[in-house]
């Protein structure tokens, strides 16, 4: 899982425990791919960018469920994928692909939005509109 929080800090490569954690915290036997992301701030919030080519808007699942965004895609094998044989063959047509983000208590949860194009999956998460804090002097009786 991954938590989006302001970090001065990212190692280059990911920590093999992290990744065995996650698949565990994840509660399930299937094979996930992690794909690639890009996460964004601004004075706005959150911006995510997932690596999600070759699917349909269709096949694109998101979930949010207390402080924890899940997004899911794959497909199911047809026939015709039956056929090919491959010499090669790096990205799956019937791969499944999953990446978990935990949000921070500042996202306007209701206004999340999402769009798919060109392969890209783009997730906006604003932030929640901060309430001026009252000053007042108070008179005592």
């Amino acid at each position: 899982m991954n938590k989006i929080v302001k970090c001065g800090y990212r190692p280059t490569f990911t920590s093999f425990i992290d990744e065995i954690f996650e698949g565990a915290a994840v509660n399930t036997t299937e094979m996930y791919y992690k794909p690639a992301a890009n996460v964004i701030e601004d004075e706005n919030g959150f911006k995510i960018e997932l690596a999600l080519p070759g699917f349909e808007k269709e096949e694109i699942s998101m979930k949010l469920e207390k402080n924890q965004i899940t997004i899911s895609a794959g497909r199911e094998k047809k026939e015709s994928d039956k056929e090919n044989r491959y010499s090669w063959n790096e990205f799956g047509k019937t791969g499944k692909y999953r990446r978990v983000f935990i949000l921070p208590e500042t996202i306007n949860v209701e206004a999340i939005n999402a769009e798919y194009r060109n392969g890209v999956l783009h997730i906006e998460l604003p932030l929640k509109e901060v309430q001026p804090i009252v000053r007042r002097e108070i008179t005592i009786a």
